[in-house]
């Protein structure tokens, strides 16, 4: 292989030298919350009609029982176990994401799923699992960092999560197989070659978004078994004429001095938001501002006259129209991806949780009301300074005369209003309790917790396909 060291070749070096003692305490433990926070997502996302298609075809495919996929109490190939739990982590819109400050990135949907499918399959410990899953995070997201905010998703409309997603997936990989800093190169240029996702999804509802992640996660895992057997990929990936941020944002919307600087000293994963609500995380402030309404004494859903939105034109433009099919989706992904219903069905609820967005529950006429009296404003205040802040404000006037204001200078969940471990506890327990049972729960609570003392994280994925249902 090249003697020539690129940026892929620096990154395989540092992913294969840095270990969990390089790591502080404060970062372990965050890495144990995303563990936490992302299994509970996926688990609860097994029934989802989404799901069982990718289940049923991806079973068809047979192969080896290596890794589980969560929820079935089934095991398939590593890949295609990795695929299905990718997916699933993706498909309730209730996974966590980098800061808004920093990128629009979700490594966690392409760094859990493939850390346990890989270590399943070779009989990893704990300790080297949390190890993988702390760099996969750090790579998927210093990539995601280095070109201009919003650029991807909003502007050139790629998917960032799973363009981003197969190079941390492959960082998992090749941290567990325990890949030289060549084969780690080649792998990356691979991923470059497999790098896809669309946010055309949109446009008609469609389940593509989670398969798009699925895919990365797959595909991150084949690249660096690839690299292993000697199959080449472009080891200049991220610089040179052709590279990979070349192609996805195109040149002046990327910065590349800083991609490996520090390495380290601060770990991306602490930049990581857990989401309390289950829809687009660009909806939450308005979501918070509408909880905040919700709860005063003197505010009811059904006296509701007219419902104001200043928002940023950017969410008006993704999220808010077109107007009458956003006031009325169709399907749940429409109503994850509408500011009208996110708003209303939290107006009218005071919840935005998994059965707020479910097929039964979308077609509620006390929510579809509220949702049809919504009216949006662009503020040019909020674009100028969105989406590093992300401030809302809703104005709802009542049939009583009264007018009720409220105004968030960001979402529950951002890092300066952050989900607390007591609340990221609560939202595992209510997503997982139903396929796990109380004791099998709290066992998998503790274990994840103490992740780093398992000798085989086998233990861990057998509580969760002892507690599987169909």
């Amino acid at each position: 292989m090249e003697s020539k060291k690129t940026i892929a070749h620096a990154m395989g070096g540092l992913i294969q030298r840095t270990s969990l003692e390089d790591m502080d305490e404060r970062t372990r433990h965050r890495g144990k919350m995303c563990i936490l926070d992302m299994l509970g997502v996926m688990l609860a996302a097994w029934p989802e009609e989404s799901t069982q298609i990718l289940y049923r075809v991806m079973k068809r495919h047979g192969g080896v029982r290596e890794s589980s996929v969560l929820g079935s109490g089934d095991c398939m190939p590593a890949a295609h176990a990795a695929l299905i739990n990718s997916a699933m982590a993706h498909s309730l819109e209730l996974e966590d994401h980098h800061s808004h400050t920093r990128s629009l990135n979700h490594p966690g949907v392409c760094t859990i799923a493939p850390a346990l499918a890989i270590s399943e399959r070779e009989y990893k410990s704990g300790r080297d699992f949390l190890t993988a899953i702390i760099l996969g995070y750090e790579v998927g997201s210093r990539i995601s960092a280095a070109t201009r905010l919003g650029v991807m998703n909003l502007e050139r409309g790629f998917h960032e999560s799973s363009i981003c997603g197969p190079f941390s997936a492959a960082t998992v990989t090749g941290k567990l197989l325990e890949a030289n800093p060549d084969v780690l190169a080649h792998a990356m240029g691979i991923c470059g070659s497999t790098a896809a996702g669309s946010m055309e999804f949109k446009s008609n509802e469609a389940w593509s978004k989670r398969f798009q992640v699925g895919n990365a996660a797959r595909n991150g895992i084949l690249a660096v078994e690839l690299a292993i057997e000697g199959f080449t990929g472009p080891t200049t990936i991220f610089e040179g004429r052709h590279n990979f941020f070349h192609s996805y944002v195109h040149e002046g919307n990327y910065e590349l001095s800083g991609i490996l600087r520090d390495w380290g000293a601060s770990w991306e994963i602490n930049h990581i938001q857990y989401k309390p609500f289950a829809c687009a995380g660009i909806l939450h402030s308005a979501v918070t501002a509408a909880q905040q309404l919700h709860v005063r004494a003197d505010f009811d859903p059904h006296r509701v006259k007219r419902i104001v939105i200043k928002t940023a034109s950017k969410i008006i433009q993704e999220y808010a129209k077109p107007y009458e099919e956003k006031k009325m989706p169709r399907s749940p992904v429409g109503a994850q991806f509408s500011l009208q219903y996110s708003v209303a069905v939290m107006l009218s609820k005071g919840r935005a949780l998994v059965k707020e967005f479910q097929k039964e529950s979308i077609h509620d006429p006390d929510v579809l009301r509220l949702a049809a009296l919504v009216e949006v404003e662009a503020d040019p205040a909020i674009d100028d300074v969105w989406p590093v802040r992300d401030p809302t404000e809703i104005r709802v006037a009542q049939n009583n005369d009264r007018v009720l204001t409220a105004s968030v200078a960001e979402a529950k969940g951002d890092l300066n209003n952050p989900v607390t471990d007591a609340e990221l506890f609560d939202k595992f327990r209510n997503l997982v309790l139903p396929f796990l049972g109380r004791d099998n729960m709290e066992r998998v609570v503790e274990m994840i917790m103490n992740v780093e003392r398992l000798k085989d994280i086998r233990e861990l994925s057998a509580l969760f396909r002892q507690g599987g249902r169909t």
